[in-house]
C-alpha cells in the first residue's frame, strides 16, 4: 500500500520524508490468494482513544501476536489510531497476516530491520511515531539452542537500537513485549508467581529476553523512556508460523502424520487464545501504568501429552469421550478390556518421542491479577479457541506460509537462519516416552534406594502387547521379591547400595561415589557380617561400576545369613536391619 508524499505528510501529522514504495510493492506482490477466503480475526474489546497516541509503530507486526494486534488497532480504531507494521519479513512472518487491512487508510507496511539502527530511525521519522509495540523477537525454544547468538543479537542487540532511537525521537509510550518464561521453571507445588518475582530463565530464548527487559529498565531509570513490560502465557491460534507445538501438530495430523512430543510429554503450558491477547494488549495501551510491569495470565494449562489427545479428538483421530485424557500404557494390575487397548493402541499410533531439549522447563505460571484489574478477563475458553484455530489450519495451514515441510520436523532447521539439528543428527523416534538425562539420574537413585515404592511405569516402559506385559509383571514381581529379602525398610539416608544389595541381575549401572580431594573412585568398603568376614580392599580406577567386592559373597549367602537374625521386636528389627544395609554400602553405622 503506497501513498504521495502530500497524504504521507497530512496523514502522519508533518512528517516530512516521502515514503519509498519499491519495497512495499515489490513484497504486497507475491499474493497467492489464499487470505482472501480466510476470516479476519481480531479481539474484541474497545476503549476511549487517548488524545496523545496518534501513531503506533507495532514491530513484527507480520508474525503472529503482532499481527492480531495490528488488525485490531486498525479496524477498531479507524479514526483515532494510525498503525504502522514494522517487519522485516524473517521466516516465520507473512504479509498474508495483514493483507486484508492493505485498502485501510490507517494502515502502512515498512519493511525494516530492528538491528539496522538507520532502518528504525527512518521509520520513526517518516510516520512521526509516538507510542511503540516492540514484539519482533526470535521465539522458538527449540532454535535458541542450536543457535542462541542469533537470538541474542535480534532480541537484545535489536532491542536496544529500538529504545536509543526510541529515546532519540521522544516516544510517549514504549510498550516492550517479554514472556513468562523469564521467571523460568515454576514447580507444581509453587504459587503463581508476581511481576515482582526474581528472574530466572533457563534457555537461550528466555535469557536473551530477560536481558532486553534488562536494558528497558536501565532506559527508564536512566532516561525516563516511558516504557511497560507485559510477560504472556503461550499464546495460540490462527496465524501461528506451525513452528510451535498446536500448528506444528495440527499440520501433521491433516497430512495423515504421527506427532512428536519431546521426552516423556509430562511439561505443561498455559495458554491463552491470541483474540484474548489483542485486548490484553489494547486495555494495556488503555489503562496501563507507565513505568509498570503487567503479567498476561491464563488458567487453561494442560500437558503436552494432554494436548495431544484433545488435537486428536478435535481431528476426529480418537473419540473425545476417550479415558485416555492423561494416556497411560503402562499398568500394573489386571489387563484392560480390548476396547480400551484399542483406544490406547489407536493413541499411540499417532503419538511419538524422541529426545528432550537439553533443559526442557516442567511448567510456568504468572499471576494476571494485576492486569484483570483494569479490566480485562479472558473470554475463550481453550476447547472453543482449540476448536477455531483446528478448523483455520485444516482450511489455510498448508497454503499460508508456502511449503512449510523443513519446519514440521521434530527439530526444525530453517533454511539461512544457521540453526542446526542438535547433534547434528536426524531425531531418532521411538513408541515410548523419552527420558532426560537428568530424569534418568534420578530414575537410577529412585530404582536403587527405594524399588518397592517405584511403579512398573518408572522400572520399564515397554510393553507392546498383552503376553509382554504379563511377562513384564512376572519379572517386576520377582524383583521385588528379591529385593524385600534384603531390605525390610529403607534407611532414610540411603542413596547409595553396593551391587551386592540387591541381586546383579536387576542392579543398574551407576558410578561409585569419588574423593572430592583426589577425584578417584573411593576405597571399596568393608563389609563386617556377624561371623567377622570382611570383603578385600581395592579402589576403583574410574568411575565405572566396581567388581571389587568379594564375588564370593553372593547375594544367596547374604541372604541366609541374614535369615537367621533373631529379632526381639519389629523396632529391634528395623534398627539392625538399617545398620545391616549401611555396612553392605560401606558406611560406618
Amino acid at each position: 500500500m503506497t501513498f504521495t508524499t502530500q497524504e504521507i505528510t497530512s496523514r502522519y501529522n508533518g512528517a516530512v520524508t516521502p515514503i519509498s514504495p519499491s519495497s512495499q510493492q515489490e513484497s504486497f506482490c507475491e499474493d497467492n490468494e489464499t487470505w482472501r477466503d480466510a476470516p479476519v480475526l481480531t479481539g474484541t474489546m474497545k476503549f476511549t482513544p487517548l488524545p496523545d497516541v496518534k501513531n503506533i509503530m507495532v514491530t513484527g507486526g507480520a508474525g503472529f501476536i503482532a499481527c492480531w494486534v495490528v488488525r485490531h488497532l486498525v479496524l477498531t480504531y479507524p479514526e483515532a489510531y494510525n498503525v504502522v507494521s514494522f517487519d522485516k519479513l524473517d521466516y516465520c512472518a507473512s504479509l498474508n497476516n495483514t493483507r486484508v487491512l492493505e485498502h485501510e487508510p490507517n494502515f502502512s507496511f515498512h519493511k525494516g530491520d530492528i538491528t539496522n539502527p538507520s532502518e528504525v530511525m527512518d521509520c520513526l521519522k517518516r510516520y512521526n511515531i509516538d507510542t511503540i509495540f516492540h514484539f519482533a523477537a526470535q521465539s522458538h525454544v527449540d532454535l535458541s539452542f542450536g543457535n542462541p547468538f542469533g537470538f541474542t543479537h535480534t532480541n537484545v542487540y535489536g532491542t536496544h537500537v529500538l529504545l536509543e532511537s526510541a529515546r532519540k525521537v521522544g516516544v510517549k509510550r514504549f510498550i516492550h513485549v517479554s514472556t513468562d518464561e523469564v521467571y523460568g521453571e515454576v514447580k507444581d507445588d509453587e504459587d503463581d508467581l508476581l511481576e515482582t518475582s526474581i528472574l530466572a530463565p533457563t534457555n537461550p530464548y528466555a535469557a536473551s529476553k530477560a536481558a532486553a527487559e534488562m536494558l528497558v529498565n536501565s532506559y527508564k531509570k536512566s532516561f525516563k523512556l516511558p516504557v511497560i513490560i507485559v510477560r504472556s502465557n503461550n499464546v495460540y491460534g490462527p496465524h501461528q508460523y506451525p513452528e510451535k507445538i498446536i500448528p506444528k501438530f495440527t499440520c501433521l495430523l491433516a497430512r495423515g502424520k504421527p506427532v512428536v512430543l519431546h521426552g516423556d510429554g509430562s511439561p505443561t503450558r498455559r495458554y491463552l487464545y491470541a483474540g484474548d491477547a489483542a485486548d490484553a494488549f489494547d486495555t494495556i495501551l488503555h489503562r496501563g501504568q507507565l513505568g509498570e510491569i503487567y503479567n498476561v495470565g491464563s488458567y487453561d494449562e494442560i500437558s503436552n501429552l494432554s494436548l495431544c489427545h484433545k488435537l486428536l479428538a478435535e481431528m476426529e483421530i480418537i473419540s473425545p469421550r476417550s479415558p485416555l485424557s492423561a494416556p497411560a500404557r503402562n499398568y500394573t494390575t489386571s489387563p484392560p478390556s480390548l476396547p480400551l487397548v484399542a483406544e490406547q493402541e489407536e493413541f499411540y499410533r499417532w503419538v511419538k518421542y524422541t529426545r528432550d531439549r537439553p533443559f526442557n522447563d516442567h511448567r510456568y505460571a504468572v499471576d494476571g491479577t494485576k492486569l484483570r484489574q483494569l479490566g480485562w478477563e479472558p473470554k475463550t475458553s481453550f476447547g472453543e479457541g482449540l476448536r477455531i484455530t483446528v478448523d483455520w489450519y485444516r482450511r489455510f495451514g498448508e497454503q499460508w506460509w508456502g511449503d512449510i515441510t523443513n519446519v514440521l520436523t521434530p527439530f526444525p532447521v530453517t533454511a539461512g537462519s544457521g540453526d542446526e539439528v542438535l547433534d547434528g543428527e536426524e531425531a531418532e523416534l521411538c513408541d515410548e516416552p523419552v527420558t532426560s538425562e537428568l530424569a534418568r539420574e534420578k530414575t537410577t537413585v529412585s530404582t536403587l534406594g527405594i524399588m518397592k515404592e517405584t511403579s512398573a511405569s518408572t522400572l520399564a516402559s515397554s510393553w507392546g502387547s498383552s503376553r509382554s506385559q504379563c511377562q513384564y509383571q512376572h519379572r517386576h514381581k520377582s524383583i521385588e521379591r528379591e529385593y524385600q529379602h534384603h531390605t525390610r525398610e529403607k534407611s532414610p539416608s540411603s542413596t547409595y547400595y553396593g551391587p551386592n544389595t540387591i541381586p546383579r541381575s536387576c542392579a543398574p549401572a551407576f558410578p561409585r561415589p569419588r574423593d572430592p580431594a583426589t577425584n578417584t573412585g573411593l576405597a571399596s568398603p568393608k563389609i563386617t557380617l556377624e561371623d567377622g568376614d570382611a570383603s578385600d580392599d581395592g579402589e576403583d580406577k574410574d568411575d565405572r561400576p566396581t567388581t571389587d567386592y568379594d564375588e564370593t559373597r553372593s547375594c544367596d549367602e547374604i541372604r541366609s545369613r541374614r535369615s537367621k537374625r533373631k529379632f526381639s521386636t519389629i523396632e529391634d528389627g528395623i534398627t539392625n536391619n538399617n545398620r545391616f544395609n549401611k555396612k553392605t554400602r560401606g558406611i560406618i553405622a
